[in-house]
């Protein structure tokens, strides 16, 4: 059916100035078949698309019209995401690249990683879509190349972070099922050639470290635990391609994704080095009596890593953790987020407390051998 748009703007202005937060209403007719597809199953697509473009969505099933309210920006991409979701229902989608858009993302996968991006049903897609709030699809771009090879454009709608991180997934995707793919023989993240407007603004961009196989596998953790770990306390988008370790984001959000990635790694061989942490705006420091170490970091470093998980933060003792001299540890608690430090440190100092008041009845959880206290998964 003919798709019909008309404005409410609260203001009498009749068109909002581009990059104005005034709320306008975009309404627009929709056929019976396309408000199921659009909905999706329990509103999930409705969610989606209302998510990725920071509008509030209404679909009326009986008068057959979706409502987008929101900057007029935000309802202008709505629109654009429900058409391309209407565009799925019957057949391949085009998406136009004339026109420079800040919301999207082209990204040209072979075709041998197609079904293994995709995922059972699509499921990994979906799985993608929802860890970064963006809108994932394969589609024609109006100017794409005809080739021989069976490469197909992922397209990927949402604002530039989520975009990044979404994309450097895939790339992490597509290098494991085709080796070579992403990173060159010179182990360096290989070009990658993007659609106008789709630019890196106000020094964002993309830094890496090479891994060793290793080191590879201590800086994961199990099913990806301690990637998620640096990367929630750092602030900085963390994927890993191949063997490069890939920091996307402003340069002090990189800045601190290397550190907590170089001091994780020297914990494989001894400890890590911080140079003057009580100068740092991402550390808080905790006093722990050498008899609470053992408790609160539990068997294998288990009950730190637990703390870490909760607050979001990285932990580890400064210094050498075999030195059973000191009355105190120094505990050094890293994240970009001060309330996620705070909140860290609050926990401790009740373990601590907790431990205190157990006395000798405390039972004995293990010791912060093994690189545990200090901090891998």
């Amino acid at each position: 059916s003919k798709s019909r748009s008309k404005s409410r703007s609260k203001s009498r202005s009749k068109s909002p100035a581009k990059g104005s937060n005034e709320r306008v209403t975009r309404v627009i007719d929709v056929d019976k078949d396309d408000a199921a597809f659009v909905l999706g199953r329990g509103g999930s697509t409705k969610r989606k698309i209302a998510r990725v473009s920071g509008t509030e969505i209404e679909l009326d099933e009986h008068a057959l019209t979706i409502t987008l309210s929101g900057t007029a920006e935000g309802c202008s991409h709505g629109i654009d995401y429900i058409d391309y979701v209407r565009q799925q229902r019957v057949g391949p989608v085009t998406i136009s690249t004339e026109k420079e858009r800040n919301d999207f993302t082209a990204y040209a996968v072979p075709g041998d990683c197609i079904g293994f991006v995709m995922g059972r049903g699509g499921a990994t897609l979906r799985s993608m879509e929802e860890e970064w709030g963006v809108l994932m699809f394969f589609a024609k771009t109006a100017d794409q190349r005809s080739k021989d090879d069976g490469e197909e454009q992922l397209c990927i709608f949402g604002p530039l972070a989520a975009r990044r991180g979404a994309q450097l997934k895939t790339m992490s995707a597509v290098e494991h099922k085709h080796p070579g793919y992403c990173v060159s023989s010179k182990g360096e993240l290989r070009s990658v050639e993007r659609v106008r407007g789709d630019a890196d603004r106000d020094g964002w961009g993309v830094d890496t470290v090479p891994l060793t196989d290793d080191s590879f596998s201590y800086a994961l953790g199990a099913q990806g635990s301690t990637r998620r770990k640096l990367a929630a306390a750092s602030g900085c988008i963390l994927e890993y391609v191949g063997r490069l370790a890939c920091f996307a984001g402003y340069k002090q959000d990189r800045r601190r994704g290397k550190d907590y990635l170089r001091w994780l790694l020297e914990q494989r061989t001894g400890s890590s080095v911080v140079e003057d942490p009580k100068s740092r705006q991402d550390c808080t420091i905790v006093k722990v009596p050498a008899q609470s170490v053992a408790f609160l970091t539990g068997h294998r470093g288990e009950s730190l890593r637990q703390i870490e998980r909760e607050s979001s933060t990285f932990m580890f003792t400064e210094g050498d953790r075999n030195d059973r001299s000191k009355p105190f540890d120094n505990l050094l608690i890293f994240s970009f987020s001060r309330s996620a430090r705070e909140h860290a440190a609050e926990i401790v100092e009740d373990r601590i407390a907790q431990h205190k008041r157990l006395g000798d009845r405390a039972p004995p959880m293990g010791g912060g051998g093994g690189g545990g206290y200090g901090g891998a998964r």
